[in-house]
């Protein structure tokens, strides 16, 4: 059996020279593997190593030949110093809206614009200055219009809704308009009535006691009291009868 293209591998890498090697091979072909002459130490145990080198070459050679290789055998893991493939990560897919591929919906609120030319109305004006005038106040409400619009132009105001812009400037210059007479003379408080009055007379003295003589007259219990009995008996009091000799017509001060 000739040699292998390993076996003549290791024996270049030995150092032998082309006879030695040629005469391993007939050795081989023989069955006995000559000994090579020996030069030096160095020589003799590099042809010792050859030996062992060359069994085992040739042990795992046949077993090659007649092993098949098993199906399940795993892989050798990789060298540390091999490039490991890139690990694939993992990549993060964030959620599409499902607006993202519907064309955007028109929003409900109305867009801001600047006010428009010629607004206040005099339509605008009138409903607001009938609505001073019910109210007592007193206010130009056209002048109010030409002070509102300078306004919104000099500031380049930017509203939704003009109408309701207008609608609450008019309601704070209303609320701070001074009245008219008519409407000064109509707000004043009125003066209560007699029976409010009396009510009042009847609540203090029932309350503590205390009743105003001066403007009142007799108290209740009197036979002279000028209280409609209607009120009296709203409080609990019942007038005492003319012909009642107990009552004194001059306790505390009263007048007959």
């Amino acid at each position: 059996m000739s040699l292998t293209v390993a076996a003549l591998r290791e024996l270049v890498s030995l150092g032998l020279t082309a006879e030695q090697i040629l005469r391993v091979a007939e050795a081989q072909d023989a069955g006995a593997v000559p000994a090579v002459p020996s030069q030096t130490a160095r020589q003799e145990r590099n042809r010792r190593y050859y030996e062992k080198r060359l069994k085992a070459s040739e042990n795992r050679l046949k077993a090659s030949e007649t092993s098949e290789p098993e199906e399940d055998t795993l892989p050798l893991p990789p060298s540390p110093q091999t490039p490991q493939p890139p690990t694939p990560s993992r990549e993060y897919n964030p959620p599409i809206s499902p607006q993202a591929d519907q064309p955007a919906e028109q929003s409900r609120r109305k867009p801001k614009r600047a006010i428009p030319d010629g607004f206040p109305s005099s339509d605008a004006i009138a409903e607001q200055q009938a609505k001073a005038r019910s109210v007592g106040a007193n206010l130009d409400v056209a002048n109010q219009a030409e002070r509102f619009r300078n306004w919104a132009i000099s500031n380049d105001a930017r509203y939704a809704d003009w109408a309701a812009t207008w609608r609450n400037w008019c309601d704070r210059a209303i609320k701070n308009a001074p009245k008219t007479a008519v409407a000064a003379v109509q707000s004043r408080s009125q003066p209560a009535s007699a029976d409010d009055r009396q009510r009042r007379w009847l609540r203090e003295y029932r309350l503590n006691g205390h009743w105003p003589s001066d403007d009142a007259g007799p108290r209740p219990e009197h036979p002279a009291c000028r209280i409609p009995p209607a009120l009296l008996a709203e409080f609990g009091f019942a007038p005492t009868a003319a012909n009642d000799p107990k009552p004194d017509l001059f306790a505390g001060g009263e007048a007959a």
